[in-house]
């Protein structure tokens, strides 16, 4: 089982850096990073059905399954993780400065009060942190989220894959 996991762990976390450090390079374009996201979970599909139907005679448990693809899930969250963190601290270093301003510039543009002010915090507290601390701040929000969504696919294709 650990060999056809670190075999998966290591098409995902690859297909995972390479293809959102991509979309980050294009200009962090949600759609294109989500997609990312998503095809690199792909991988946790992909790694319980080959373990289920060519190491353990076409069966799998709920468990063995789930245990297969969280495994795959949480490293490819982890390789997502040190890109995103990368690019916010040596790559593009003045993301959040830029990012904070545009988001004060949309909030004035509404001129609702309220977002303004949510806005001009959300800059001053981008502007106190460290370049450090803003690429763990990044990277731990980024592992969150591909935790989150490599869950519900394990979850769904242990489900759909289970078989006694």
């Amino acid at each position: 089982m650990k060999k056809i996991v670190f075999k998966y762990v290591a098409y995902a976390m690859l297909t995972g850096m390479v293809a959102f450090g991509f979309s980050l390079f294009l200009g962090a374009l949600e759609v294109l990073g989500y997609t990312a996201i998503f095809v690199a979970l792909s991988f946790v599909f992909f790694g319980v059905k080959y373990y289920r139907d060519t190491e353990n005679a076409g069966k799998i448990s709920f468990t063995k399954a789930f245990i297969i693809g969280i495994s795959i899930a949480l490293f490819t969250a982890l390789g997502i993780a040190i890109v995103d963190g990368l690019y916010v601290t040596v790559i593009h270093p003045d993301f959040y400065q830029e990012y904070g301003e545009a988001a004060l510039v949309a909030a004035q543009e509404t001129g609702d009060a309220v977002k303004i002010t949510d806005a001009e915090t959300q800059l001053k507290e981008f502007n106190a942190m460290s370049l450090m601390q803003l690429g763990f701040f990044s990277g731990g929000f980024m592992f969150a989220l591909v935790s989150v969504i490599g869950l519900i696919i394990t979850i769904i294709s242990g489900l759909i894959l289970q078989r006694k």
